[in-house]
């Protein structure tokens, strides 16, 4: 139909429903998750693949599992393969009875995905196996990324609040007692030294909590990985050549704090940034700011 000069169309509603209907099938397309059970031995290491681009390997906290990344994988599976691990004895792998390292462990991960070479990214107890990785098949890494980071060769034993809580946590272990195991686990990791828990959000709580409990429950306490010790990673730092952005909240404990410190100083080509208003799980309680600095430091 013409008026004024201009030609429209008169569109049937149910072509326009059709449309629609195509645009939603095309945008969940191309945000599926794919979900992998990968043989290692005796056991099957869960993964969860969205996205297309460059790889990018999401390593877990201690305790948690592939569901702390959820603010995180819908904002980077929009230009990374995002490969979102749960680690042995955590999440939904299933547990074998060998022994072997969790740096052997992922590079049959990304061997059996076809990846010849990744992005990593972990928090915590995920940042100590990123560095594990990076060590031990150091051709293998592009860029890391360690958030909240753990470091072995230093012992978390300066801060009096998390040696009080870790008493606690020990003796409630001993009793086999989950509830107060997982308080004194988010006063540690999630509330920090610097707030009470009634300061911290109750649905952020709620969160870790529900996933720690679940852990322990389903891979019945048995929760640690073994990592090449000798030498020391503490002692490795200065041979790592990737570039790596050091992530910490300003709430956090004063040892992962210092830790963050040593990481900056000792690898060559490290950056660091200091989200405000986070604590141990700044990717939670901060996502957009997280987010903003992951995405600028992979795609510089």
């Amino acid at each position: 139909m013409k008026h004024a000069g201009f030609t429209y169309f008169i569109i049937p509603s149910q072509f326009l429903f059709l449309i629609g209907c195509l645009c939603t099938y095309n945008l969940c397309f191309s945000q599926a998750i794919k979900k992998h059970l990968i043989p290692v031995a005796d056991s099957k290491i869960y993964i969860e693949e969205s996205g297309q681009g460059p790889a990018l390997l999401l390593l877990h906290g201690g305790l948690l599992d592939h569901r702390m990344w959820e603010q995180q994988v819908g904002e980077l599976n929009k230009q990374f393969r995002v490969l979102n691990c749960d680690m042995r004895k955590h999440g939904l792998t299933q547990d074998g009875d060998s022994t072997f390292l969790n740096s052997t462990a992922l590079a049959l991960i990304l061997d059996s995905l076809g990846v010849r070479k990744t992005h990593i990214m972990g928090l915590s107890f995920g940042a100590v196996a990123a560095v594990d990785l990076v060590l031990a098949h150091p051709h293998r890494i592009d860029k890391l990324i360690l958030a909240a980071p753990g470091l072995i060769g230093y012992d978390l034993n300066h801060d009096p609040i998390l040696v009080a809580n870790q008493r606690q946590e020990n003796a409630a272990k001993q009793r086999g007692d989950t509830l107060n195991y997982v308080e004194y686990f988010l006063r540690s990791w999630t509330d920090g030294p610097h707030r009470s828990p009634t300061t911290v959000d109750a649905q952020l709580r709620t969160r870790i909590k529900q996933m720690v409990s679940d852990n322990l429950k389903q891979h019945q306490w048995a929760t640690s990985l073994s990592f090449k010790n000798d030498p020391l990673p503490i002692n490795q730092l200065g041979s790592i050549s990737s570039p790596t952005l050091v992530l910490v909240g300003n709430q956090d404990m004063h040892d992962i704090l210092a830790i963050s410190d040593i990481l900056y100083r000792k690898i060559p080509r490290a950056k660091r940034v200091i989200i405000p208003g986070a604590a141990h799980m700044l990717n939670l309680e901060q996502p957009a700011l997280f987010n903003q600095a992951v995405t600028a430091f992979l795609l510089n």
